[in-house]
């Protein structure tokens, strides 16, 4: 499995391209925005998308959609049932947002679904607190944790739909997940998950 990051949009959201066994396929997961640089970047490497996977359903996680559903038409996008459609539609964060033009072939996930994309099994870890259906992505030894988990820090529960009290049991089910992964966060540094559960002040504790 090979991963690509993107650093995309006014929030600097990252955007993981993801490859694996499946010749000329690829996953994306946040595609924040600037649907023609992905397109490029794709075209040029002759990848073509199976799916987007959505961390949560925070608009600057998914500006990109329509542009990718413009050249791929059929192109699916999943997301936690708790957050599609309502915050999809909605897009309350509690601050001021461009219009986000609506998008096709939204699917609902649940916790614990396991998905089989481009040659790569991707679980689904309900963990709310950014949002009430963010979720964390488990695919080899990487975890894709959105909003929920930062490089030395933890997603905000301010914005309409977030809790902290939900997001200190997120953190608690990261902290207990045995062994090491490497950490893809919706924002900032890569790291890695045992080097949080030792230095991050929000799991160090847990």
């Amino acid at each position: 499995m090979q991963i690509e990051q993107f650093v995309l949009g006014m929030f600097e959201t990252n955007c993981y391209l993801v490859t694996g066994q499946e010749q000329g396929a690829c996953i994306l997961i946040d595609p924040a925005d600037d649907a023609e640089k992905l397109i490029g970047y794709m075209e040029k490497k002759h990848l073509v998308p199976k799916a987007v996977l959505l961390t949560h359903g925070h608009y600057d996680h998914f500006l990109a959609v329509p542009g990718l559903q413009k050249r791929w038409a059929e192109l699916p996008v999943y997301c936690h049932s708790l957050d599609c459609p309502k915050e999809l539609e909605e897009h309350d964060m509690g601050m001021v947002f461009p219009t986000v033009t609506a998008f096709a072939n939204v699917k609902s996930l649940e916790e614990g679904q396991e998905l089989k994309l481009a040659g790569i099994t991707f679980q689904t870890l309900h963990t709310p607190g950014h949002t009430p259906g963010s979720v964390t992505f488990q695919a080899g030894d990487a975890l894709f944790t959105g909003d929920t988990l930062f490089c030395g820090s933890i997603g905000r529960t301010d914005f309409a739909g977030g809790s902290m009290k939900q997001m200190r049991a997120s953190l608690k089910r990261l902290a207990a997940i045995p062994g090491d992964y490497r950490v893809y966060p919706g924002h900032e540094g890569l790291t890695r998950l045992d080097a949080e559960k030792k230095t991050n002040p929000y799991l160090a504790y847990m």
